[in-house]
């Protein structure tokens, strides 16, 4: 057997990664394509002025359909969905702070420079805090349009 270069394992580890990112862009527009259609297209035709909050109540029944009981799984399941990254940014008794990026986010953004739409996002993350810890919960999203990032407040509503 030939001993290898250290060059040429370096090489071999560069075309590798190379390979790895294009996959990885190639499986994002897949996952991306379907969830855009529906709704970046589809759906703002057919619901025309409603469809922020028609996506928002959407989103909640979402996460009820999917029974996601925990928030500790949203990162995971926005994963899985290909919302984007998740993160939780703040913390405090009457509301939840939450980061959402990533290249599905970033390619929203692109795809959509007037306004992307992330209401269904919002409508999910507050169902899911409002299962968890047991109180009303209202979610709203505001847009960082300079650095693609959207940044989710969940109020919660304590009696």
């Amino acid at each position: 057997m030939a001993k290898q270069n250290i060059n040429d394992t370096e090489k071999q580890n560069e075309d590798l990664e190379t390979e790895s990112v294009a996959e990885t862009e190639n499986d994002l527009t897949s996952k991306y394509f379907a969830v855009s259609v529906l709704r970046d297209f589809v759906l703002p035709d057919l619901l025309d002025k409603d469809t922020s909050e028609l996506l928002y109540w959407a989103g909640k029944d979402l996460s009820r359909r999917l029974a996601i009981q925990d928030m500790n799984e949203l990162p995971k399941v926005f994963q899985n969905a290909a919302f984007g990254e998740l993160a939780i940014v703040n913390q405090s008794k009457t509301s939840y702070k939450y980061k959402l990026s990533g290249p599905e986010v970033v390619q929203r953004f692109n795809l959509n420079n007037d306004k992307p739409e992330f209401s269904l996002e919002a409508g999910f993350i507050s169902e899911t805090v409002q299962n968890t810890i047991g109180a009303a919960c209202m979610g709203s999203f505001t847009l960082d349009l300079k650095n693609k990032i959207v940044s989710i407040l969940i109020q919660i509503e304590r009696n």
